[in-house]
């Protein structure tokens, strides 16, 4: 399966694999760019990863962020729907995973071949809301729960301050986009999900986190050690994770 280089500016690559047995869009957490998964290519034979570039940061930093999930996703949406004449897959951490969740939606309602499975990590299901407000903190104290989030030390505070600090409003912009949001109930998606969970991570719940309910098919959990950004700390064991589990679904698949 010779894989179809995406031309679109939603888009971006860091290697390219000659047979790839599937495609994994990655969604990047809020603030994040595509660069986030450059180097996940690196520990994958058999998989295409293809990075979500949203405006407002890299090249697109000139391009107002989206603050509101129903403009974003049917641009979105439209930019992946030639990907999706091949096998492919869709993760996404935090934001990343409510936008992939919602993307995915909109796919299905248009009738469009769904992703064999859905990875999600750092968020929990949809229909649980967020209940803190953190877009409309003030510009220090956002800063400081940011910090937070990410588990930095106090000498390296100085020069995060500076370089989070530049990207505050496209930071503030996906904050108010996931906060915002307003949960549809809607019948459970016909694709697998499978949940990355860090051990430490404060900002999810238990378990599957509620995902379970969003998929008629199977949804399974595994832990990573590590807090929100547990991904950042072990990036070639979840790529494997990813690798190994979409074989077995499309293993399980040619022998149904």
């Amino acid at each position: 399966m010779r894989p179809i280089r995406p031309s679109s500016r939603w888009f971006r690559s860091f290697g390219e694999v000659s047979d790839p047995v599937c495609r994994v869009v990655c969604f990047p957490h809020a603030g994040a760019s595509s660069a986030i998964y450059r180097n996940w290519q690196s520990h994958t034979t058999t998989l295409d990863v293809t990075a979500v570039q949203l405006p407002g940061r890299e090249a697109r930093l000139g391009e107002p962020p989206f603050t509101e999930m129903r403009s974003l996703v049917p641009e979105l949406a439209a930019a992946l729907r030639p990907l999706t004449t091949r096998r492919y897959a869709l993760y996404g951490h935090s934001m990343g995973s409510l936008v992939a969740f919602e993307v995915l939606r909109a796919l299905w309602t248009a009738g469009l071949p769904l992703p064999t499975a859905l990875f999600v990590s750092g968020r929990d299901a949809p229909q649980y809301e967020d209940t803190e407000q953190v877009h409309r903190l003030p510009d220090g104290e956002l800063l400081e729960q940011l910090r937070a989030w990410e588990g930095m030390e106090p000498q390296e505070l100085p020069q995060y301050h500076e370089l989070v600090g530049l990207m505050l409003p496209t930071i503030r912009a996906d904050l108010t986009l996931a906060e915002t949001h307003p949960y549809t109930p809607g019948p459970p998606l016909p694709v697998p999900i499978r949940v990355l969970r860090g051990t430490a991570d404060p900002l999810v719940r238990p378990g599957d986190g509620g995902w379970a309910r969003q998929t008629s098919e199977d949804c399974l959990v595994h832990e990573f050690p590590g807090g929100h950004f547990f991904v950042q700390d072990h990036e070639s064991s979840v790529v494997a994770f990813i690798e190994t589990a979409i074989g077995s679904l499309l293993a399980r698949g040619a022998q149904a």
